[in-house]
C-alpha cells in the first residue's frame, strides 16, 4: 500500500478555506454597493436579475470548475507520494503549471471582459452587465475552492483508510 503525505495538501485546503471568507466578505461587499447603486438609479430590479444571471453563468461553469479542481488534486495527491522520482516531479510541475494556465486564462477572460464593459454612466444596462461580471467572477473562483476543498478532503480520507 501506498504511502501519503498530506501535509501541502492540508496547507492549500486550509489557503483555500481563508480566501474563501475573503471573497465571501468581498461579494457582500460587492453586492451591497451594487444594490446601492440600482437604488439610486431607481432601478433596484436590475440588482435581482444581476444575481440570477450571475447563477446561471456559475452554474454553466460548475463543470469545468469541478473538473478543473479534480486535475489539481490528482496533481497534489501524487506529489504527496513518498518515494517520488525526480522524473515525476518534472512531469508534475508541468502538469500543475497547465493547471495554472487554465486558472489565468479564466482570470484573464474575466478581467478583459470586465474592462470592456462600458463605463456605468453610460447606461443602466452597463451597470446590469458589469454587475453580474463580477458576481460570477466571484461565484467561479468560489467554486473552484469548493471544490477542490471538497475533493481534497474525500481523497484524503479515502487514501487514508
Amino acid at each position: 500500500m501506498a504511502t501519503y503525505d498530506f501535509s501541502r495538501l492540508k496547507r492549500l485546503t486550509h489557503i483555500y478555506r481563508l480566501v474563501q471568507v475573503g471573497l465571501v466578505g468581498l461579494f457582500l461587499f460587492v453586492a451591497y454597493n451594487f444594490m446601492l447603486l440600482f437604488a439610486k438609479q431607481g432601478t433596484p430590479d436590475y440588482f435581482f436579475k444581476a444575481v440570477i444571471v450571475a447563477f446561471v453563468v456559475q452554474l454553466l461553469l460548475l463543470y469545468p470548475a469541478w473538473w478543473l479542481s479534480g486535475r489539481d488534486l490528482a496533481v497534489e495527491v501524487e506529489a504527496g507520494l513518498a518515494g517520488v522520482t525526480p522524473e515525476q516531479l518534472v512531469a508534475l510541475r508541468r502538469r500543475r503549471l497547465l493547471g495554472d494556465l487554465w486558472k489565468i486564462s479564466v482570470l484573464g477572460f474575466f478581467v478583459l471582459f470586465i474592462i470592456l464593459i462600458p463605463d456605468t454612466g453610460k447606461g443602466r444596462g452597463a451597470s446590469l452587465i458589469l454587475s453580474a461580471a463580477y458576481f460570477s467572477f466571484l461565484l467561479t473562483i468560489l467554486t473552484y475552492l469548493q471544490c477542490f476543498n471538497l475533493r481534497a478532503a474525500r481523497k484524503r480520507k479515502e487514501l487514508s483508510v
